[in-house]
């Protein structure tokens, strides 16, 4: 699903994950406030770093 934002003035217009998408779906007609908005995008940067990040810290001693 694409998205649209304006950011400085101009309409950006970028794709969204799979779990942005559907969250955007079911809050349909719903919004966030600014703080809402940043913890929920932090907690999925955090979770997918940690995923990435797993095999890496298994194979260390």
């Amino acid at each position: 699903m694409y998205s649209k934002a304006i950011v400085g003035g101009k309409v950006i217009r970028f794709r969204l994950s799979p779990e942005l998408a559907k969250a955007h779906r079911q809050n349909a007609g719903k919004t966030l406030t600014d703080q809402e908005a940043i913890a929920f995008v932090e907690k999925k940067r955090r979770a997918l770093a940690l995923r990435r990040a797993k095999p890496y810290l298994a194979s260390r001693p």
